[in-house]
């Protein structure tokens, strides 16, 4: 049994690390099984939550779309329906453990834009980190090696949209409400595959409904859990916890779909997860000292 204060936030981000294992399990199903359009699956998903939200907060929507910032809010959710469709559009090709490793880059590339955007101090010690995680990118993706499918490159182009938009969170925290910035999130992708949907719409069957009811469940259940674990323990000890999410993705693919990295992407994980465990140190170390 967990003890000690921080118990509870551990509990949190296990429950979330699991809820989005199971949502990239149902969306790996619904696009490399079901064969069903990854724009679909986002437009549902999105709807479902602006539906959703609004009545778990207990506030108007048009109370969550008021901003200081409506241009980086645009932005961001820009970026964020850009992830969203690199990261299911790659699950047509790529093995799941393979795109959520790609995926993971993303702290890293975070660190780099923050530097250069925010001006924050970043040592060699970080910049060689940055450079070992992306390192270990090419070596899943394995660039010009026979075998690899060309969407191996679009998890990493999730990293890159996922960095910048947590460059704009920062800027734009200090001013809107984190639930309005997660509504806008939802808003873009929501409104913008609205005008996609008459195009591609195809109706679900009913064991696709079920995939995708708990693909919205489970989005919504994982961002909740992770939200509370980062405001009940400390912030040091949960993001290098977030790491178990390769290694549970990687066990569940190979149960559910009898899929393993090969040797150099099993490499490329370890130095992934390594260089970034290395750069969270680095942070909490410079926290502590200031």
């Amino acid at each position: 049994m967990l003890k000690g204060a921080n118990a509870p936030a551990i509990a949190f981000l296990m429950a979330s690390n699991l809820a989005f294992v199971v949502l990239e399990l149902f969306a790996k199903q619904l696009v490399a099984v079901q064969d069903m359009n990854p724009m679909q699956i986002l437009w549902i998903r999105a709807a479902a939550a602006m539906v959703i939200l609004p009545m778990v907060l207990r506030v108007s929507p048009l109370r969550l779309v008021r901003t200081r910032h409506p241009a980086k809010q645009t932005i961001r959710s820009l970026l964020m329906l850009a992830a969203g469709l690199g990261f299911f559009f790659s699950l047509q090709a790529v093995p799941l453990a393979d795109a959520v490793a790609i995926v993971f880059v993303s702290p890293l590339l975070l660190t780099a834009i923050a530097a250069v955007v925010l001006g924050e101090m970043v040592g060699w010690r970080r910049w060689s980190a940055c450079c070992v995680g992306f390192a270990g990118a090419l070596l899943i993706i394995q660039p010009g090696m026979e075998g690899r499918h060309w969407m191996y490159a679009l998890p990493l182009i999730d990293a890159a949209c996922s960095a910048v938009y947590s460059v704009l969170t920062r800027l734009i925290g200090r001013d809107d409400p984190a639930w309005t910035s997660l509504y806008y999130t939802i808003l873009g992708t929501g409104v913008i595959l609205t005008a996609v949907m008459p195009f591609i719409w195809i109706a679900p069957s009913p064991f696709e409904w079920l995939l995708l009811i708990g693909i919205s469940v489970t989005g919504l259940v994982g961002h909740f859990f992770h939200i509370r674990a980062f405001v009940e323990g400390e912030a040091s000890l949960m993001a290098p916890l977030t790491y178990i999410h390769v290694v549970l993705t990687t066990v569940a693919a190979f149960a559910i779909f009898g899929t393993l990295p090969d040797s150099l992407a099993l490499v490329g994980i370890a130095l992934i997860v390594g260089s970034g465990l290395y750069v969270l140190h680095r942070e909490t170390l410079r926290a502590r000292a200031t």
